[in-house]
């Protein structure tokens, strides 16, 4: 049995960053790349995420603890390009102009959407980690907070049409159901029949999008011949432009703490006698449909399968079908889930004097971040 395996967290596009302007400020599509492929992903700062609790694990190959952190690590510094001006960090969010607001679309109601997996094995499955971490929900509020608050500054100087893509809310079940939803393997037939291992395309990435080049690269940055001397036409910017000012506002909430407690809880959790005991018997499962498979998160390279693949191929479909039954019949998912809480709630109690104090800090963002986000859907 592998024991090897660890998880990548599931940051998806938090390695964000603002592309530099070059040529005409045209909408391209980035190539579609597995999240799992974390070094080839490059992104912008509309397709920021928020670090999550629920640890992706990887089955196209191993990560590291080192390699963990330092992912979260990145996030965090690339979080710091989110940004917008003069306001004090304690100032209450302020609404787009009436030109601004009109245009944008009303917004799902945060309660309505989903803080578990909503189909599959996985289906309703939570964490007690989840309430100490930034997630899916908090994390699309915060997007779409952070692109109101730019549109807006950026209508002061002039810019009324500024502005990425909008934020889709159907990004919350997407990234939901692929955390916890592949937590322990992947745990929807249906997919699984549709995408072997790959994930789903039935949610479309939003395309790349960066500022048009000049003056509303210079005001947004903060930096460029329109921009001389922190002045554009006039009137005085936000230091670091308006992107500074919106880092300022709205500062992306970390919780490194709650995420090494929840690495750990993850890779202890493999060496529980139920888990290893469920784990054994969903591999004589696979090995009777003609499969060789030792552990749900082990390489799939020794079978020929790369998720760098455009697409899935029949034998990557055949045995992804067949992981997902074995582990409905094995009951592995519920199995493994039961006791990575147990580990949880432990951990929880030995560490709660830190993670009290982490919580406290992100709570406060994410109050904030709500706020704005009623405001931007107004």
């Amino acid at each position: 049995m592998s024991t090897a395996t660890t998880p990548a967290l599931a940051t998806g596009d938090t390695a964000a960053r603002l592309a530099a302007p070059s040529g005409a400020a045209t909408t391209r599509r980035r190539a579609q790349r597995h999240p799992h492929d974390v070094n080839a992903r490059a992104v912008t700062d509309a397709d920021w995420g928020m670090p999550s609790s629920h640890a992706m694990p990887t089955t196209e190959r191993p990560f590291t603890l080192r390699k963990i952190q330092g992912i979260a690590g990145a996030a965090a510094l690339t979080a710091l390009l989110a940004g917008c001006g003069t306001q004090q960090a304690g100032a209450p969010p302020q609404s787009p102009p009436a030109g601004v607001a009109n245009t944008m679309p009303p917004r799902a109601a945060l309660s309505d959407l989903p803080t578990a997996p909503t189909k599959g094995l996985s289906k309703g499955l939570t964490l007690p980690l989840d309430q100490y971490t930034t997630q899916p929900a908090d994390g699309y509020a915060w997007k779409v907070a952070v692109h109101a608050q730019w549109r807006s500054c950026m209508a002061r100087y002039g810019f009324q049409d500024f502005g990425p893509p909008q934020v889709s809310a159907q990004s919350v079940t997407t990234e939901t159901n692929a955390a916890m939803g592949r937590r322990y393997g992947i745990s929807d037939l249906d997919l699984a029949k549709k995408y072997g291992y790959h994930l789903s395309t039935d949610t479309k990435e939003p395309p790349y999008w960066e500022p048009a080049p000049g003056a509303e690269s210079d005001v947004f940055t903060g930096a460029g011949p329109s921009v001389e001397g922190g002045v554009y036409q006039g009137q005085k910017i936000p230091e670091g432009g308006c992107r500074g000012e919106a880092r300022r506002m709205f500062p992306m909430p970390q919780t490194p703490q709650a995420e090494r407690v929840g690495f750990t809880a993850f890779q202890q959790s493999q060496k529980d006698a139920d888990v290893v005991k469920s784990i054994a018997q969903w591999s004589s499962c696979m090995k009777r449909k003609g499969f060789e498979r030792n552990h749900p998160l082990e390489d799939l390279g020794k079978l020929g399968i790369s998720l760098s693949s455009p697409k899935a191929g029949k034998k990557e479909i055949a045995v992804a079908v067949a992981d997902v039954e074995c582990k409905k019949e094995t009951g592995l998912v519920k199995v493994w889930n039961t006791e990575e809480r147990g580990i949880q709630a432990k951990a929880i109690s030995e560490h709660k004097s830190k993670l009290a104090k982490e919580k406290s800090t992100k709570d406060k963002t994410i109050v904030k971040v709500r706020q704005a986000y009623g405001v931007a859907g107004n």
